[in-house]
């Protein structure tokens, strides 16, 4: 059984939120198609795949939707990849030259998790974080994260050592209660995370930029 859905032509324009603008853009057509799959209860859906580019940045947006035959006149389910991007909140994250992959992995989980509702999985990120920064800088004492950060004081100002401490357990709430920080506050915490990582690993990589550029120029 083929659903009925109103076809579109190549070509068309049709105004879609673009995450690159972060505004609603008029989006223009490029491909499309359908196709038909019958479950195992035998309930036939219909999914038509269009892919869209914004007319402001040609940025591409991929929009599926799907309709069955349980749905009523006019019901249909639609997604777009990637997801949309509506929220002030939306983090993107960052780049940190001397960051080590592990590391980078670990930080970019953290701002999916985030992006997605994940507060969980977000906070348990954190905690890790810091957990591998101390590692990463031979400070970290097994099982006693709060001994770790206070390692850090030879790399960070005493105040910003204080801070982490509190933020440190964050993680441990989350994992053992199944709880979690209001997001404002995860939001903040990933906000501190970030000028840490900017001040362990990149003002230190363009400090060393900058000595050498004064070396040669001395030499010159």
């Amino acid at each position: 059984m083929r659903l009925f859905m109103k076809e579109i032509e190549i070509g068309s324009i049709k105004k879609i939120h673009c995450n690159t603008c972060k505004v609603d853009t008029h989006h223009q057509l490029k491909a499309k198609h359908r196709g038909t799959h019958v479950d195992e209860y035998g309930i036939s859906e219909d999914l038509f795949s269009r892919f869209w580019i914004c007319r402001g940045c040609d940025t591409a947006t991929l929009e599926t939707i799907y309709i069955h035959m349980t749905m009523s006149d006019g019901e249909k389910l639609c997604e777009f990849s990637p997801k949309r991007e509506f929220s002030d909140s939306h983090l993107t994250p960052k780049h940190f030259f001397k960051l080590n992959k592990k590391l980078e992995q670990i930080y970019k989980e953290i701002i999916q998790s985030f992006n997605n509702d994940a507060e969980i999985l977000c906070t348990i990120g954190l905690r890790a974080l810091l957990e591998g920064i101390c590692a990463d800088k031979g400070v970290k004492v097994e099982r006693n994260l709060r001994a770790s950060i206070d390692g850090l004081k030879e790399y960070l100002p005493l105040n910003i050592v204080k801070n982490l401490r509190g933020f440190g357990f964050m993680g441990n709430k989350a994992a053992h209660e199944l709880d979690s920080p209001e997001r404002y506050e995860l939001l903040l915490a990933i906000d501190i995370v970030e000028d840490l990582l900017n001040f362990l690993y990149e003002l230190e990589y363009k400090s060393q930029d900058l000595l050498e550029l004064s070396k040669k120029e001395t030499e010159n």
